[in-house]
């Protein structure tokens, strides 16, 4: 009877200490599958902002090559455009100057004429004339068209132009001229500016 008693305790010791056991080892159990589980959330959310700051980098990187190669289409666009303009401007500009090297008699003493005066009101009433040689009979014809009050010496050095004159003070130090390639020039931004108004469309 003695021995069952004693069976019976170390039964019961066996019992207590296996399930106090089985409870440590569920809790360790339990403590490492919310480790684990803390551990895999953990890895996914940096795994998660590494592929949002991926992302957002390819998205950043992808507008920034965006801009670039629209803005280098704008700047292709720009300079053909450009191209276009001083094109346009040139092939007006040799047709201007082919059109008046062409002039000739009572319409070229006039043009001569109103170059002349028009020099004259930035000279002064007393003037030196210079002009291509193939225009000094039309410069002299012009010359006599002036009212009688400037003084006006056509020198015998002529210049190098298609037309027009270069008027300056006896002394010479104010000149101005007002050749045909001169005036052309002074009006090419005006010309540039209409050019690049047709060009873009407008009226």
């Amino acid at each position: 009877m003695e021995s069952d008693a004693l069976n019976e305790q170390a039964s019961a010791t066996l019992a207590k200490v296996a399930g106090e056991f089985e409870e440590e080892v569920m809790a360790e159990i339990e403590a490492g599958r919310k480790e684990t589980l803390e551990r895999v959330e953990s890895s996914r959310k940096a795994t998660a902002e590494a592929i949002a700051k991926i992302l957002e980098t390819s998205v950043k990187q992808a507008e920034s090559v965006k801009r670039q190669i629209i803005g280098a289409a704008e700047l292709e666009a720009r300079n053909a455009q450009l191209k276009s303009l001083e094109k346009a401007v040139n092939e007006v500009f040799d047709a201007a100057k082919k059109h008046v090297s062409e002039v000739e008699g009572a319409s070229q003493e006039k043009a001569l004429a109103a170059l002349i005066q028009e020099g004259l009101d930035v000279i002064g009433l007393h003037a030196k004339i210079q002009c291509a040689s193939k225009d000094k009979r039309a410069t002299t014809a012009a010359v006599k068209r002036l009212d009688g009050k400037f003084k006006v010496t056509i020198e015998a050095e002529p210049i190098e132009t298609i037309g027009g004159v270069v008027l300056s003070t006896p002394d010479g130090t104010v000149r101005f001229d007002n050749t045909f390639e001169a005036r052309l020039e002074r009006m090419r931004a005006d010309l540039r500016k209409d050019v690049a108004s047709v060009l873009a469309g407008g009226p």
